[in-house]
């Protein structure tokens, strides 16, 4: 035989406000500000109850208050752009050595203006073909040996090309840019 037990209305409404409050005081703790140690963020990814918990912690300042600035695919690694392949992040003075197949030996990073790059180049063509901002080509040959230099600028707005490679400004900032070169 069953014996049926009835529970009060009052008791139920209890229950429910007690369970409410812990719920309310377990995640004002989340906010506290103080960064969860290896061993609680352990254990709240492996616990299937708390996951509004990790959710809850606040984000560090800087991720927050400022947006990320893009990363070049290949980040610093100027040997990346040797193929005329690359997406790298450039300061004044960096040197990009590239294939000599492409009539080019270096591009050179001569400065970084409010919203343009200004590139140094070097080759041994002959002969540089350059499309951009700014243009400036000198080219001599003396008993077959050819020497060429020149310079353009580029801008977000306005890409380049030097013989096949085509350039691209990415971003600028004051202490750095983002450069793509594509061979074409």
């Amino acid at each position: 035989m069953r014996t049926r037990l009835t529970i009060p209305a009052h008791v139920s409404l209890v229950r429910f406000a007690a369970a409410a409050a812990a719920a309310v005081a377990l995640l004002a703790g989340c906010g506290s500000g103080e960064e969860p140690t290896q061993r609680s963020a352990a254990a709240s990814s492996n616990s299937a109850s708390t996951p509004e918990v990790a959710l809850a912690s606040p984000l560090p300042p800087e991720a927050s208050t400022s947006p990320a600035s893009p990363k070049a695919a290949n980040g610093t690694d100027l040997a990346a752009c040797k193929d005329a392949d690359c997406e790298v992040e450039v300061r004044p003075g960096d040197r990009l050595k590239i294939d000599a197949k492409f009539g080019l030996d270096s591009i050179t990073v001569k400065s970084l203006g409010r919203d343009e790059i200004r590139l140094a180049l070097q080759g041994s063509s002959g002969g540089l073909h350059v499309d951009g901002r700014n243009v400036s080509v000198n080219s001599s040959c003396t008993n077959g040996r050819c020497h060429d230099e020149g310079e353009v600028s580029l801008t977000t707005e306005r890409p380049g090309r030097i013989n096949t490679i085509q350039l691209r400004l990415a971003e600028v900032a004051s202490d750095h840019a983002i450069l793509v070169l594509l061979p074409k």
